[in-house]
């Protein structure tokens, strides 16, 4: 990727205010930039010249630096195009000045070319180990700013109370790709039983990170972690808690564990109210300060937009495809805040899915698919109350994991994302979400048994 430090590409009028543009006896010459920094990798980097005659490269005794193509010409009027082709820089910043030639000047355009960057980042496990089962799991070692040339000698050593029969051959790995990749280290053997398991990778003798996993014993044992719900009507709360309580881990300053960041994140945790007590509550959006997660006793965020949602983290085990969930939940909201939303699930946080039963809603002009809204009721007086019988929010939901890759040993995601800018409770002049409230007035989660 390259970065202009001094002058962009810019129109003909800016282009004559350039240091180094000249124009004389009716010609013109202009490159785009007389200085160009760039970081270690190989890459080529256009550039424009607008020329009325003829223009020649010329790169000295610069070795890493070529301009295709060597020669150019134009009519003043129109821009051409050069290259410059810079070589991959395996060590310190390093400065060359190379040339354009036109009517008897030289034009220099200055290359900064950053520091060898390469480096490794976080090995992780990739594929499930079983005892008393070869492994087909595989060690992944990502990198960046990698020349393509490089040829580098791997090794692991394996810790762990399951860390027998199973191994890793030390060989040297080449075909880098230029840029960044990552190296694919098969994990060879059988582990002789269940437990956790630590690799440590080295590069060359020196360690470049570890990463963890667990041998499972069967995987055909039955699923664990479910069912989990988040329901404090349920306890006959009406005050001040969660916040600041055994259920409230991290969420504001008054917590047992406070997260710094006031933006609900991964670190802010609400803990469930039966069920899995390793499970948490999360969300995705940005809000200005602490003041802006309550309770009520649902759980309220402020600021939550269209794309933002709540998470939920269920530690599992042997979760596949083919079983059931069951999902009941109900949302509220102040009348210009969010109103309509979609479930999904996933088993890496990443690829995400949609959970059958949604419906296809139109309001003002936008569409999703949409699984819970929040009626007018749920916008005033029913707001701080969850009644299941009675709720108009209320929905419940049972759909398979179809696509989802089987949770041996892992979290199971599912999410309410905000799927429409939609208020829920607008008007066709005045629809999209404002910084409100949103809030979750209840979400429990089963598995069905069939």
């Amino acid at each position: 990727m390259k970065t202009i430090d001094k002058l962009s590409f810019v129109p003909l009028l800016a282009l004559l205010l350039f240091a180094g543009s000249c124009e004389k006896d009716g010609g013109v010459f202009m490159r785009e930039n007389d200085a160009i920094a760039c970081d270690c990798t190989e890459q080529s980097i256009s550039q424009n010249v607008l020329c009325d005659g003829e223009w020649v490269a010329d790169c000295g005794g610069v070795e890493w630096i070529a301009i295709t193509p060597e020669r150019g010409s134009g009519n003043g009027k129109d821009y051409g195009f050069f290259t410059l082709n810079i070589q991959y820089n395996s060590g310190a910043e390093r400065t060359a000045t190379v040339h354009l030639v036109y009517d008897g000047a030289a034009y220099p355009i200055t290359v900064t070319q950053g520091a060898c960057e390469f480096a490794y980042g976080e090995p992780r496990v990739e594929g499930n180990l079983f005892r008393n089962i070869e492994s087909t799991a595989t060690l992944r070692l990502p990198y960046v700013c990698a020349s393509g040339r490089e040829s580098v000698e791997i090794s692991c050593t394996i810790t762990g109370a399951a860390a027998d029969g199973l191994s890793v051959t030390k060989q040297v790995y080449t075909g880098f790709a230029k840029g960044s990749g990552e190296l694919t280290i098969p994990v060879e053997g059988a582990a002789t039983r269940a437990g956790a398991v630590a690799f440590e990778l080295f590069a060359d003798g020196v360690s470049v990170g570890s990463c963890r996993a667990n041998v499972i014993s069967d995987p055909d044992a039955v699923p664990e972690g479910l069912p989990v719900g988040w329901n404090f009507y349920a306890l006959g709360m009406t005050g001040t808690a969660p916040r600041g309580s055994e259920w409230d881990y991290s969420w504001t300053t008054d917590a047992i564990h406070p997260a710094t960041d006031t933006n609900p994140l991964d670190a802010h945790r609400l803990l469930p109210t039966a069920g899995n007590e390793n499970a948490y509550l999360t969300a995705s959006g940005v809000v200005s300060d602490n003041g802006n997660y309550t309770f009520n006793p649902g759980i309220q965020i402020k600021g939550l937009m269209e794309n933002d949602y709540f998470l939920f983290v269920i530690p599992v085990r042997n979760i596949k495809a083919e079983h059931k969930l069951s999902v009941e939940a109900s949302m509220g909201a102040a009348g210009s805040g969010p109103g309509y939303y979609a479930l999904e699930y996933s088993a890496d946080n990443k690829t995400w899915m949609l959970a059958e039963g949604s419906t296809l809603m139109e309001v003002f002009g936008t569409s999703a698919q949409v699984h819970y809204y929040v009626p007018k009721e749920n916008t005033s007086g029913d707001r701080k109350t969850y009644d299941k019988s009675t709720d108009k929010g209320y929905r419940k939901y049972v759909f398979p994991l179809t696509g989802m890759e089987t949770i041996y040993e892992g979290n199971l995601y599912l999410r309410l994302r905000i799927c429409m800018d939609r208020r829920a409770n607008g008007s066709e002049s005045t629809n999209t979400i404002a910084s409100a409230w949103a809030d979750l007035k209840g979400f429990e989660v089963a598995l069905v048994e069939e």
